[in-house]
């Protein structure tokens, strides 16, 4: 009999980085999200495209009984794409797909029974290919020294090892709605050194005395961060020796670094607060209201269609005309509303405005910006 690992690949940015976050976690319900239901939703489509070879456009309407959730258009888009992508990685390989890969990981977290679920696993000759599909919209993830990806591949290959004998390991993310697919490889003596450093890790977890150490990229997905004392010493640290105004360039460095780490806890302080709540819990200061009421909609569209046409009303009042958008137009060259040649001529019609300047680290890979004037925008006056 298996189970789903306490120290899980999906997890391991967390308990790698901050062992003690495993026994800070425990006890603490995980209430999951309405973007990670929509997400089970659509890998359980898109295995489901893989291996009876159709697309998701069949699925569009089904309702999933785990979740609950309906595919919609837009979603099936995305499930698509991804499918395509692993469909195109198959075929540039002549490999053999095998797909939503049960493994086994007891052999580096030393957990009973402990497994993950690789959603697509290609073996090409001497290259062993592990794909991940994330379905969200905020930040891309990069595929480069990935812990939940690595953990996939090397119990993968310890699966794998004595069939196949690999040289290459690949692994790769393809994020359809990030326009994201990267792909990092590495030999198998680097893959068996990750091996031993999630060994190590998962030790550290055991220990009584765990290290708390927070990060915005361990701490961003724990239950434990609302009351993490680590997290609330590297806040209030700061919060009681730096000024904005007057702060030096180092600690504004320091500051900024945990910025997100920060934004990330104070959302956690309030969530909690509101669980509490919700439970019936008394939280000093605070109390449950009914919050701004949702827009007005009709109960049935064509029931109140119907009715305003016997009212006598003009169409014109009756419903609203609006241009579509250029990215609603795009569309319409993939359904054969428009030719390609067409488009061409809508395209140059088609503006965009610059992003505004944001702050970013210096390891985004976006060039930096040149807001400083240059001499030579300078016409020479000396002489005047």
């Amino acid at each position: 009999m298996s189970t789903h690992a306490k120290l899980s690949p999906s997890s391991a940015v967390r308990w790698m980085t901050c062992p003690g976050s495993v026994a800070l976690s425990e006890g603490i319900e995980d209430t999951g999200s309405s973007a990670a239901s929509e997400g089970t939703m659509m890998h359980t489509v898109a295995a489901h495209c893989l291996l009876a070879n159709t697309d998701a456009a069949k699925y569009i309407g089904v309702t999933d009984t785990e979740t609950g959730l309906t595919l919609n258009d837009d979603q099936a888009r995305a499930v698509q794409t991804y499918v395509d992508y692993v469909r195109k990685r198959v075929a540039e390989t002549n490999g053999t797909l095998l797909v939503e890969q049960r493994v086994s990981i007891e052999h580096m977290t030393d957990e009973w029974g402990a497994h993950g679920t690789a959603d697509a696993v290609i073996i090409a000759g001497e290259e062993l290919i592990v794909l991940d599909a994330k379905f969200g919209r905020g930040v891309e993830v990069e595929a480069e020294e990935n812990p939940q990806l690595l953990m996939y591949a090397h119990a993968v290959f310890k699966e794998w090892d004595l069939i196949h004998d690999f040289t290459k390991v690949t692994v790769g993310i393809v994020q359809p709605r990030l326009g994201a697919s990267p792909e990092w490889s590495l030999s198998l003596d680097d893959l068996k050194d990750f091996a031993q450093r999630v060994r190590e890790a998962a030790d550290a977890t055991r220990w009584p005395d765990a290290p708390l150490w927070p990060t915005p990229k361990g701490c961003q997905w724990c239950r434990a961060k609302a009351t993490c004392p680590a997290i609330r010493a590297t806040v209030m640290d700061d919060f009681d020796t730096v000024v904005p105004e007057t702060a030096d360039d180092e600690d504004l460095a320091r500051v900024m670094a945990n910025a997100d780490l920060i934004e990330s806890w104070v959302k956690a302080v309030r969530a909690e607060v509101e669980r509490r709540l919700l439970a019936g819990q008394q939280v000093p200061g605070y109390k449950l209201v009914q919050g701004k009421k949702g827009n007005r909609a009709w109960t049935k569209a064509e029931d109140a269609e119907a009715l305003l046409k016997t009212l006598g009303l003009n169409p014109n009042v009756m419903y609203d005309h609006k241009l579509i958008s250029p990215t609603s137009a795009e569309k319409l060259v993939k359904a054969n509303e428009l030719t390609v040649e067409q488009w061409a001529q809508v395209s140059e019609l088609i503006t965009q405005s610059e992003g505004s300047p944001s702050v970013a680290p210096l390891s985004d890979k976006r060039p930096a910006l040149v807001t400083s004037a240059a001499v030579s925008d300078f016409d020479d006056v000396t002489n005047l």
